[in-house]
């Protein structure tokens, strides 16, 4: 009798995990982002503008200030919740600030209500560092893998589809990689003409993780708002002249050109724009086929100085700064 009972108890609990897990939505092409914290309507209609053109992926974190709106676009699209994937972001900050698995629960948490979901399809860290202070290399390898193993607790209870990262060189990609259950899916990080990260690209296809591209076009946010940081300008490749070239040549325009690259490049680019008509071209880069001497002529334009480590390094300088402060909410 006990063994029948036990038996009954096993297979209620596979029973129940299995019913937990809750495989994302598949990874579309082409994403939408919504970095910088667009006005709620037009956020929200680009998001079912996107959503409705086959750009199913949108993706959003807390310190954007657009998941609300992410979530009503995902509402007024029509487009089945199971066939969207929301990617969102969660950030470390050092031990003394906040436990690295509270932290991740009451994040997730506020990620669910601000989209009015009871699931997330993916979650990555959004950067590799505490970003509270300066931490030493050994606290902020623990951060990583105490705030991972709680992502992984999310996934087995069916609040998250799949994990992932951004910002991560090869290194801590292959760090991570050593210690994880359940691997990262992508790694998001600035792809671009203008930063072209071969060496990264190569060794996430060899590990098996997509990289996502966000800033596609070019800009560089961190040039942006830290410029005194980086010694890179903001910039965009709609102006280039090559950019330009390759683009009459294969009749669409300069943003589509840097888009069908990525493409090209085996990445899923997550252009961002609030205009219907460029959200519908973006749409539509799937159908762009360049040379691959056009491949290569983009190529050419990457600048040496930029990517993730580089990224890093900045960043690492900035939250060290004099004067530096950040919300921990």
């Amino acid at each position: 009798m006990h063994r029948r009972r036990d038996a009954l108890v096993i297979f209620c609990l596979a029973a129940h995990t299995a019913m937990a897990l809750r495989p994302p939505a598949p990874l579309p092409a082409i994403g939408l982002g919504s970095a910088e914290g667009p006005a709620f309507e037009a956020m929200a209609d680009a998001v079912a503008v996107a959503m409705r053109g086959g750009m199913t992926l949108v993706d959003c974190a807390q310190n954007y200030g657009s998941e609300k709106a992410v979530g009503e676009g995902l509402r007024r699209s029509g487009v089945a919740r199971e066939n969207a994937f929301v990617l969102c972001k969660v950030d470390l900050c050092s031990r003394a600030a906040e436990d690295p698995k509270a932290r991740m629960r009451r994040q997730v948490a506020r990620s669910l209500e601000n989209l009015g979901c009871d699931y997330v399809d993916g979650v990555a860290f959004h950067w590799p560092l505490a970003l509270d202070k300066p931490v030493g290399d050994d606290e902020a390898r623990s951060l990583r893998v105490d705030a991972w193993r709680e992502l992984e607790m999310m996934v087995e209870e069916g609040l998250v589809g799949c994990l992932g990262v951004s910002n991560f060189s090869p290194a801590l990609l292959d760090e991570l990689l050593e210690v994880a259950t359940r691997k990262p899916v992508f790694n998001e990080v600035e792809l671009s003409p203008a930063c072209y990260q071969a060496e990264l690209l190569a060794h996430c296809a060899t590990r098996g993780v997509k990289v996502v591209a966000y800033s596609p076009l070019g800009g560089c946010w961190l040039a942006k708002y830290f410029g005194d940081f980086v010694p890179w300008a903001v910039g965009n490749c709609l102006a280039d002249s090559t950019v330009c070239e390759v683009a009459r040549e294969a009749g669409c325009s300069p943003a589509q050109t840097c888009v069908a690259w990525a493409l090209a490049k085996g990445a899923l680019p997550i252009p961002k724009s609030l205009r219907p008509e460029r959200i519908e071209e973006f749409a539509a880069c799937g159908d762009i086929s360049l040379t691959e001497a056009q491949v290569s002529r983009l190529d050419a334009l990457g600048d040496a100085r930029r990517g993730v480590e580089a990224s890093l390094e900045a960043h690492a300088r900035i939250i060290g700064s004099p004067g530096y402060s950040w919300d921990p909410t």
